[in-house]
């Protein structure tokens, strides 16, 4: 096996001599121009595959005016951050498939300090990146970025620019048909979860449960709406504001996933049923959803479909630099019925 001093004693020469080619040829082959002969490609490949040879960064940096590197801004604003499990398994999917075309990732730090009066911009340019992947909610911090041509991509979000492209779920419809399901399968009395209303995603499944209790011509108790419940201590806080409840919703419907198993925890230790005494809906379909006792009812998000074209709407903004009108993707959810909720009939939901 080659060592690390083997491949940085490879160069590009090497393999253009192996080859029988010359060092454009080369080039050309390794950056996917396509006006080289495709039997003479393959031959470039294969010794470059046998030679274990890497090209330096610098110099196809130089060749192609591109770092393929791709910047990542989620600022946590004192919430979970990349300990959420809906997040980390995105950014994983991501991951995978934007490595699939040759680029790598920088994990940018949501603060300003130490870099003073550098904006995030300023940051993305001394960092020579060729695109940004915008998770979070935007901010004033990054609205310099957002109108500039740098190739973003927003997740969760409806991100506005001239090079901006975005992917989201449609969040509003999966809470206002849950609530319309819930309805109808003989529930009556809704409580809601909602996470930092200043995130996109927060608003929309707040916005989606009024709209569903509305549709079925019944009126949202304030008492039964409760916030900040994207992490597992908010769950576990919700739960116990419901116990204190003299009057108490039949089910809840909490905005993510991760809270959801929070108040489970909650009604276990204090012998609440569910969902005999009390019914209880997720958010995200992480994989603990389906680890927890009682299994819990959600609504999924394709987390898969999320990261895969996420990296195949940023690359299309970087190497078609001509577009004009970027993408904005709006991905359908799905119910997963499980064991908090009751059994439910199900008619075309």
């Amino acid at each position: 096996m080659l060592g690390r001093g083997n491949l940085e004693m490879v160069t590009i020469k090497d393999v253009a001599k192996k080859a029988g080619v010359s060092v454009s040829a080369v080039s050309r082959a390794l950056n996917n121009y396509t006006d080289i002969n495709a039997k003479t490609k393959a031959k470039i490949l294969q010794v470059v595959e046998e030679m274990h040879y890497y090209p330096n960064a610098s110099a196809r940096r130089l060749v192609t005016n591109r770092s393929y590197t791709i910047g990542i801004f989620y600022p946590a604003n004192g919430g979970p951050g990349l300990r959420q499990p809906f997040i980390a398994h995105l950014l994983e999917v991501f991951k995978t498939a934007i490595g699939m075309s040759g680029y790598d990732l920088l994990l940018f730090g949501d603060e300003k300090h130490p870099y003073g009066q550098f904006s995030f911009l300023d940051r993305v340019e001394h960092r020579d990146l060729d695109g940004v992947l915008l998770l979070g909610s935007p901010d004033e911090t990054i609205d310099e970025l957002l109108a500039s041509n740098v190739p973003i991509v927003g997740m969760d979000h409806v991100a506005a620019g001239q090079r901006v492209g975005s992917i989201t779920s449609d969040n509003r419809r999966a809470i206002h048909e849950l609530v319309q399901l819930l309805k109808a399968n003989g529930y009556s009395k809704f409580g809601f979860c909602h996470g930092d209303l200043t995130l996109p995603v927060a608003m929309e499944r707040l916005q989606g449960f009024y709209s569903g209790l509305s549709a079925a011509q019944m009126t949202p108790r304030k008492e039964w709406i409760f916030d900040n419940a994207f992490t597992f201590e908010g769950g576990i806080r919700v739960a116990h504001r419901i116990l204190e409840l003299a009057q108490k919703p039949d089910v809840v419907i909490f905005s993510g996933d991760i809270s959801a198993i929070g108040a489970l925890q909650v009604f276990s230790e204090q012998n609440i049923r569910v969902p005999d005494d009390i019914s209880v809906v997720g958010f995200d379909d992480i994989d603990a959803a389906s680890y927890v006792y009682p299994k819990l009812t959600t609504i999924k998000q394709d987390k898969e479909e999320m990261g895969r074209l996420a990296a195949e709407l940023l690359v299309d903004l970087i190497e078609n630099t001509e577009r004009s009108m970027p993408q904005h993707f709006v991905l359908p959810t799905q119910l997963i019925v499980r064991n908090t909720t009751r059994p439910l009939v199900i008619n075309g939901l």
